[in-house]
């Protein structure tokens, strides 16, 4: 099995469909895809630029629910 990767680069639905258990992580940040279509195409460090998240913080819980 591969080691989970997410990475900035991934939009939240992407990350989602691939990992669906991150859906509580992002839930958690205050992040739902459901109602927000900016989040449909914005890639995961526009998103925590604009939500003013720290990236390396939200990309380490992702990868480690994601296991």
């Amino acid at each position: 099995m591969s080691k989970p990767s997410i990475t900035q680069e991934m939009s939240i639905p992407e990350i989602i469909q691939q990992y669906p258990a991150t859906q509580e992580v992002f839930a958690k940040y205050g992040l739902h895809v459901e109602g927000y279509k900016a989040l449909e195409y914005e890639n995961l460090f526009a998103t925590c630029k604009v939500h003013q998240l720290d990236l390396s913080k939200l990309l380490k819980e992702l990868n480690q629910t994601a296991k």
